[in-house]
């Protein structure tokens, strides 16, 4: 649905900023909001190889709904096979991070999935560790194959304060069901630490058609303001990275559902909008009503028109006004009958007039007549 009236796009870029406090109150570093469908690098992720190996394009989400993804395509020409890395971000390095990506290869376990993080001092030098305090300077979460192929899985890993003192890995891949089927290895920060990187990749794939989708990626600070696993995982539950619509200049591009102003339930309509709009022209994309001109159209008689009136109140094919108190109106339909009305009362008006010229011949022959009559009456006397 394509939305362009000034009024609808006010609701939703208010909606839209609703969103983004809700995801900042929670501490998710990333934005998806500048995923376009398109293919390269957008804001705030840098591309993983070429461009025609990371594009974006509309998919099925883990949890069955319509949306952007981010896809990785193999060629086998180069180790780069599509992914990202993020902006910097500004870290408290006593704090801890978790990163979480959903990811699904398809074809085959060629190649690798690759998911981690970096850590950087001001100077740029890396900064993470191991649990165990032992430098790591390109740290992986994750390095190998996803569990099954052609399934979403939900990849979490930890990033924790430099005064960690825990040993145990608490990162793993969880299946769309929310179980731990594959444990990873977390890291801890630097007191050095400065900035922290998420980045995803598919990595050495040398199968042309394999390809590698990911959505949702995410940065939380842990700090009881985060979503829960269980949070991330539940299609009941709205993921604040969740990417409802695209832009396109001044366009706003919403990719499924139904929208609703004013309303909580917008039924089956594509925008219902509960109070007044103001616009200064609609247009509306629908059949119309010259099949009236056609020689197949059966036109009511004046005689049938007056007996529907009598019975019903209202005139043929138009709805009464108990039914547009009830149900409504559809404005192009409406439009559409209003023009069949007119387009039936041209046709009488024609039928009337040739009537009436009719009449007028039939005046003058009777003229005509009563001028012979007259004279041959005349002779006789």
């Amino acid at each position: 649905m394509n939305v362009n009236q000034a009024s609808v796009k006010t609701n939703f870029l208010c909606y839209c900023l609703f969103l983004t406090l809700f995801a900042s109150a929670q501490n998710n570093l990333l934005d998806t909001s500048s995923w376009n469908i398109g293919n390269g690098s957008v804001p705030g992720y840098f591309k993983f190889g070429i461009d025609t190996k990371n594009i974006r394009e509309i998919g099925d989400n883990p949890f069955g709904n319509s949306t952007l993804l981010w896809k990785a395509l193999a060629d086998g020409n180069s180790i780069q096979d599509g992914g990202w890395n993020t902006n910097y971000f500004v870290v408290d390095p006593s704090k801890s991070f978790r990163f979480t990506t959903w990811v699904k290869k398809t074809n085959s376990n060629d190649g690798n999935t690759l998911f981690g993080f970096h850590a950087f001092t001001t100077s740029e030098t890396g900064s993470s560790r191991k649990l165990d305090g032992t430098l790591q300077n390109s740290p992986y979460f994750f390095w190998g194959d996803l569990p099954e192929l052609n399934k979403w899985y939900l990849l979490v890993g930890y990033a924790y304060g430099h005064g960690h003192s825990d040993l145990n890995n608490q990162g793993g891949i969880y299946d769309t069901n929310g179980v731990k089927v594959v444990g990873l290895t977390d890291f801890k920060l630097s007191t050095s630490t400065h900035w922290i990187v998420h980045r995803n990749y598919l990595y050495n794939d040398s199968n042309p058609s394999d390809t590698q989708f990911f959505y949702g990626p995410t940065i939380h600070e842990i700090n009881g303001q985060e979503p829960t696993i269980e949070e991330l995982i539940s299609p009941h539950t709205n993921s604040p990275n969740e990417t409802l619509w695209t832009s396109s200049g001044s366009d706003i591009n919403y990719i499924d559902g139904n929208v609703g102003i004013g309303t909580e339930n917008p039924g089956v309509w594509k925008l219902a909008v509960n109070g007044n709009m103001r616009a200064k022209e609609i247009k509306v994309e629908t059949g119309w009503a010259d099949y009236v001109f056609s020689k197949e159209y059966n036109l009511p008689t004046l005689e049938e028109v007056k007996k529907h009136i009598e019975e019903k109140g209202h005139l043929i094919n138009i709805p009464s006004a108990r039914d547009v108190e009830q149900n409504g109106i559809r404005l192009g339909e409406m439009n559409k009958l209003l023009l069949e009305k007119i387009e039936e009362l041209t046709l009488y008006t024609i039928q009337q007039e040739e009537k009436l010229e009719q009449i007028g011949l039939l005046k003058e022959r009777i003229k005509h007549l009563e001028k012979i009559i007259s004279k041959n009456f005349n002779k006789e006397k």
